[in-house]
């Protein structure tokens, strides 16, 4: 149980507001680091795109845009919503990809 709660301590300093950039991708494990940790998505871990300019209107634009762990990329900034640990991993509940920034 220490080692669960001292996890969540870790994964809440690293995650100011739950947003950071990904560093790595591993398909074949299904995980993604962000801020120098590593997360689990799971089959059912909900990846929307936030939408952006043009594509911010009507129901998109508030909700976000369904993707896959395919369309995960090196360098997309992400804001991650967790279900927890698993194996001493976090777990993705959602990931919001964010929009591209000016600079």
């Amino acid at each position: 149980m220490k080692k669960l709660g001292l996890l969540f301590l870790i994964a809440g300093s690293l995650f100011a507001g739950n947003y950071g950039v990904i560093e790595s991708i591993d398909g074949n494990n299904k995980t993604i680091k962000v801020n120098n940790t590593t997360i689990k998505v799971l089959p059912y871990t909900q990846i929307r795109q936030k939408g952006c300019g043009q594509d911010y209107q009507g129901y998109h634009g508030h909700h976000g845009i369904p993707k896959t762990f395919a369309d995960l990329a090196v360098g997309q900034a992400v804001k991650i919503g967790f279900l927890g640990a698993e194996n001493n991993m976090l777990v993705a509940k959602k990931i919001k990809i964010q929009c591209n920034r000016a600079y």
